[in-house]
């Protein structure tokens, strides 16, 4: 076993809309999430279910053995994802997924609750839920949701933390999250496009892209 870190930083290009369930004192029906300083947020949650999805995509694409989802552990023929993300209900994670903060250098967290944070997430987008039947805006359908404005960066050192068995766990973790392009709620409605840096320490140590790469073909090989 070997401690591992992964720190995140996600450039969002068009405005995020992360939903919580009320308003917090707005007319949205939908208002974003936010952590005790009132900084939006992108959740651990989502971060690490993103990553699972993408992890999955990856290792059926290698050609390796993805059970289904609730499938109890085989430790006679692990499977790589279980191995990284867990069996819900079954086998915990060895790894801790961060919430990533809404980055603003000029406002640091200790201030408290800052002016420019809620600017930058204040704005009220309206949409309107569309019939598949008949192809038109449907009757009393219409929804205000709040969003974070584009463009925004979203981060955490210590995203990622915890322990790993092999460097090819770590290595196809940090493929899975470079893969996500799209966070958040409404993308098909153009929200939540952006790029992920992702960099990781194995052991201590740099674990850059050559030895990503070495480790996904080390694996393969396997």
């Amino acid at each position: 076993m070997a401690t591992v870190t992964i720190s995140l930083t996600i450039a969002i290009e068009t405005p995020l809309s992360v939903g919580a369930g009320g308003s917090s004192g707005t007319i949205a029906d939908r208002s974003v999430l936010r952590d005790g300083w009132g900084r939006p947020i992108i959740p651990g949650s989502q971060v690490k279910g993103k990553a699972r999805h993408a992890a999955e995509a990856i290792a059926r694409a290698l050609g390796w053995r993805v059970a289904e989802l609730g499938a109890p552990p085989d430790p006679a023929d692990p499977c790589a994802i279980q191995l990284i993300f867990g069996a819900p209900g079954r086998q915990r994670s060895p790894l801790r997924f961060a919430d990533l903060a809404l980055v603003e250098p000029d406002a640091p967290p200790d201030l408290g609750i800052d002016a420019s944070w809620r600017a930058r997430a204040g704005q009220i987008r309206p949409s309107v839920s569309i019939s598949r039947r008949r192809g038109v805006a449907e009757d009393q359908h219409l929804l205000m949701q709040e969003t974070v404005a584009a463009p925004a960066q979203f981060a955490n050192p210590l995203a990622v933390a915890g322990e790993l068995d092999r460097e090819p766990q770590l290595a196809l973790l940090l493929a899975g999250l470079r893969l996500n392009t799209r966070w958040g709620g409404a993308k098909s409605r153009g929200l939540g496009w952006g790029g992920v840096t992702a960099t990781a320490t194995w052991g201590g140590q740099e674990f850059d892209d050559e030895r990503l790469a070495r480790a996904l073909r080390e694996w393969q090989k396997a």
